[in-house]
């Protein structure tokens, strides 16, 4: 069965970069934002947490991929070190099933919507499994309309073994498109005056590399592959979208650029080549973010983006000088850390209230 996994030959040459060159100071004025993700401890285990402008919230064992805020109150989900879980200002209730996954969570009218996979593609209402698919499928993004319709997406595998990006309406699926003989997934969805955008990857094949990944989104139905070109571009094998939003019209996508590493006549690695690197584009333009291969860096991921007027954040993770991948924001593409450079951590999902 195909999976949509990219095999990196990684760059690991830290010795350039500084970490005096990063910001630690990550309030923002005038702007109330949240993060939501992990950091380890001393002992290597996975603390759940979220950043209220800058200011770290601890919520226990595990880990968050996502977070919202309604009436004041702040809601998260992820994995509390057992089981999928929903928090509720800090307080965590489990999701059930046999062996849950929770990855993204929506409020409309005082109920609480959870999107992720028991055995195939499911969502949680108010802590209640609602199933939507079986088989090898997942529900990453979640969304629900001022008309109470309930949008699922993510992806299902067909009967030909393709994977297959899908959003479930109120429980029905509907496909999304692909190229020809590829294959694609959603990653995170929003709704905007009552449009539905819906973010993630393609894999197209290709005889060079087998198959060309592109981070890509859909408008309703329409789809959309973003340049994987532009910007730093040697040796790319492959893009990727995650987050995305809709702003005054103009469509945001995070997400990361992989590259191949190039080889001297001896084979090996050539320093400065290979590795992965964060961006995010605008209406299809791609942004180069700081961390990666293309600032002599290790490797960097963006997760997810959030507007508020002229300010642009950027939510994911970087490697430092001492190779740690830390939970990490850009700012109008202004590298901030929300951790030292010694705590390792992934800075997941992010809105600005």
């Amino acid at each position: 069965m195909k999976r949509l996994i990219i095999i990196l030959i990684t760059l690991i040459n830290c010795s350039k970069s500084d970490d005096s060159s990063y910001s630690l100071n990550s309030s923002i004025p005038g702007i109330n934002f949240y993060v939501a993700g992990y950091i380890n401890d001393q002992m290597g285990n996975s603390v759940a947490c979220y950043w209220h402008n800058g200011k770290r919230y601890d919520l226990g064992k595990g880990e968050l991929t996502d977070i919202t805020v309604n009436e004041g109150k702040v809601y998260a989900c992820g994995f509390n070190g057992f089981g999928a879980t929903y928090w509720v200002d800090g307080n965590p209730h489990d999701l059930e099933g046999d062996d849950p996954e929770a990855y993204s969570i929506d409020i409309r009218n005082g109920e609480i919507y959870v999107s992720g996979r028991d055995n195939g593609a499911c969502y949680w209402k108010n802590g209640i499994k609602i199933k939507l698919n079986g088989g090898d499928s997942s529900a990453y993004g979640i969304a629900v309309s001022e008309s109470g319709d309930v949008f699922a997406a993510g992806y299902y595998v067909n009967n030909h073994h393709f994977i297959i990006p899908a959003v479930w309406k109120n429980g029905k699926r509907i496909n999304l498109s692909i190229p020809k003989h590829g294959d694609g997934e959603v990653k995170d969805l929003k709704i905007f005056e009552g449009t539905t955008y819906y973010f993630g990857m393609t894999m197209k094949p290709n005889n060079m590399t087998g198959y060309l990944p592109k981070a890509s989104y859909w408008r309703g139905g329409k789809r959309t592959d973003l340049p994987n070109g532009g910007g730093f571009n040697q040796s790319i094998y492959g893009g990727e979208g995650n987050g995305g939003f809709v702003n005054e019209g103009n469509i945001y996508v995070a997400g990361k650029i992989d590259h191949i590493a190039n080889t001297n006549e001896k084979g090996e690695t050539i320093v400065g080549t290979g590795g992965t690197y964060a961006h995010y584009w605008i209406n299809g333009e791609k942004i180069d973010l700081m961390g990666g291969v293309w600032n002599n860096m290790w490797v960097s991921t963006a997760y997810d983006i959030a507007v508020s007027e002229d300010v642009i954040i950027v939510s994911g993770d970087v490697a430092t000088k001492s190779q740690t991948q830390v939970p990490a924001i850009w700012v109008n593409d202004e590298l901030k850390l929300l951790e030292d450079s010694k705590t390792n951590g992934i800075a997941r999902s992010i809105i600005i209230e």
